[in-house]
């Protein structure tokens, strides 16, 4: 098992991911070959424990926000929390 703190980019992300796009859950899942079911359960997950199989679907997630819709996941900084935004 993945701990939560080591997953990258979080749930909590993708589902910030998705409403910056304003894309649904059922397009995302098309467009990253998954089913719409785990989209649902990887933005629903707050546990402390991630499985591989999971982690590899929000990876999926991940290169679809990034690829098609140029969407960059950035880490917390001193100054400023995690978050998403467009790239420039």
């Amino acid at each position: 098992m993945v701990k939560q703190s080591d997953v990258w980019p979080s749930p909590r992300l993708i589902r910030a991911a998705r409403g910056l796009v304003g894309v649904d859950q059922a397009t995302l899942a098309s467009q990253a070959g998954v089913a719409r079911k785990s989209v649902v359960l990887i933005e629903a997950d707050e546990s402390d424990r991630m499985d591989p199989r999971r982690l590899k679907i929000l990876q999926s997630l991940q290169r679809v926000f990034e690829d098609e819709y140029g969407v960059e996941f950035f880490a917390a900084s001193e100054n400023s929390g995690e978050g998403v935004r467009f790239r420039r």
